[in-house]
């Protein structure tokens, strides 16, 4: 546990978590960021640096307020890490801003400088206006010479010091999943092709070079072609770092590339035979495992939040569990586990994969009666949980013995959404079941009717004479 006062403590998925407060009461709420680590001294360390970054924009911008003239150096800043002059009409710009702490803002006329917190940290709210009558008249100076918020800097920067600097600037807000999935598409596709190069250079037609190569030989392992759903989460992380860029006036434009259409695979479910003999497998063997399998056929939860699922997660009152973390392995992109990847408990896919999900009246008894120590996991029966890459080969092994051909895990899932759109089960309901982040996502995935079910709503239709 962290000491009385820090302000730290422990997290139920074993990460520590200090709180820092980065604005004065609003409303009478005090407005605080969380940090996270993996051990008490790293997420004190971390809180330590934040709070002499806040000290350092704090005193900067007292300067800023200070200066009339709109010149503004923050010698105090840590390692240089912010230098910045603002004209006088509130325009400024940062000439080195390695962390993307500031976001420089065009003031009004009667603002010497105005400035506020990058929306991600939210150190500094605002920096309130001089009064005009403490305003002391600056020399007058051209747009051209001292408006470089508005124009890109001259002097070059590569697009990989622009990525290094994006990713440490969304670290804090991104899971570790999503970090570590950034920093692995950048580091094998994007870095190769685009980081030597001047971030200014980089134009429409070379983007859109980069994107027909990689589609054609840009797998890493063996020089085969993408597919094209990774193709398009590289372009997007493209564009993001480049409005990135755009933002912090490193260039005047992002530019445009071509889009790149995602094909949609057919989903694959299980027959209805197929899930008979599933479920008579499962209640032979009736173990830990089995009666989570039989959970996830029937609930259409995601094999991470399975294997995170506890008993104390359930509520046989209400006939409920709780969906609130999923386990995953990640890439160890900081080298800190001393191996490329390590196991994560965390929050689930989105916001709207934190849900609560009735269980079928007619499996909940079987369920209860296979419930266990609060704190134990569902698929072990213990205090240690399975990982997913243990989940699916045993899960493999176990349609071998049911008799059924090999399907995913997720196969599990579609198979259970599909037989409830087919059953005519709200379309609303089953995306809340599921955990999409909109209704839009379950009926474009889903909603797509059996030839059987056609003919028999089409044979409702009466010809016009018989009306």
């Amino acid at each position: 546990m962290g000491r009385p006062g820090e302000n730290i403590h422990k997290r139920k998925d074993g990460r520590w978590e200090a709180r820092v407060i980065i604005s004065a009461p609003v409303n009478g709420r005090t407005q605080y960021r969380s940090l996270y680590a993996r051990s008490y001294q790293e997420v004190r360390e971390k809180k330590k640096a934040f709070i002499q970054m806040q000290d350092a924009l704090r005193a900067c911008s007292g300067t800023m307020a200070a200066n009339p003239a709109g010149l503004c150096t923050m010698a105090a800043a840590p390692a240089g890490l912010c230098t910045m002059a603002a004209a006088p009409a509130g325009l400024c710009t940062m000439a080195a801003d390695p962390t993307g702490l500031c976001v420089p803002v065009a003031g009004a006329s009667d603002t010497a400088a105005s400035y506020i917190g990058d929306s991600a940290f939210g150190f500094l709210n605002h920096v309130r206006p001089l009064p005009a009558s403490s305003t002391p008249s600056a020399p007058a100076l051209s747009v051209s010479s001292a408006n470089p918020s508005c124009e890109p800097s001259a002097q070059m920067t590569s697009f990989s010091d622009v990525t290094r600097e994006w990713l440490a600037y969304k670290k804090l807000s991104l899971k570790e999943s999503s970090y570590a999935f950034y920093s692995v598409m950048i580091d094998k596709h994007l870095l190769p092709a685009f980081g030597k190069l001047d971030i200014r250079e980089i134009s429409s037609g070379q983007i859109n070079a980069f994107l027909a190569d990689q589609k054609k030989c840009g797998r890493v392992r063996d020089g085969g072609p993408l597919a094209d759903k990774t193709l398009s989460e590289i372009k997007s992380i493209l564009n993001r770092i480049l409005r990135y860029a755009k933002s912090r006036h490193m260039i005047s434009e992002v530019p445009e590339s071509a889009p790149v259409p995602v094909k949609k695979n057919k989903i694959s479910v299980f027959t209805e035979q197929e899930m008979i003999c599933i479920e008579n497998q499962a209640k032979e063997e009736d173990t830990p495992f089995s009666a989570g399998l039989l959970l996830a056929a029937y609930t259409g939860i995601r094999i991470g939040e399975l294997c995170a699922l506890t008993w104390g997660d359930f509520d046989w009152s209400s006939g409920t569990f709780t969906i609130s973390k999923t386990v995953s392995r990640v890439n160890d992109v900081d080298g800190e586990s001393g191996a490329r990847t390590h196991l994560v408990i965390g929050t689930p896919k989105t916001e709207c994969s934190n849900r609560t999900i009735p269980i079928p009246q007619s499996v909940l008894a079987y369920f209860k009666a296979h419930a266990s120590d609060p704190s134990h996991y569902v698929l072990t029966r213990s205090k240690k949980f399975m990982e997913p890459r243990v989940c699916r080969a045993r899960f493999a092994r176990f349609l071998k013995r049911a008799g059924v051909k090999h399907h995913s895990f997720h196969t599990l899932r579609h198979t259970f959404a599909t037989n409830c759109i087919e059953q005519g089960m709200n379309v609303k309901a089953l995306s809340e079941i599921l955990g999409h982040s909109d209704v839009s996502i379950t009926l474009e995935r889903y909603v797509h009717t059996s030839m059987e079910l056609k003919k028999e709503q089409i044979n409702m239709l009466k010809t016009f004479a018989n009306r």
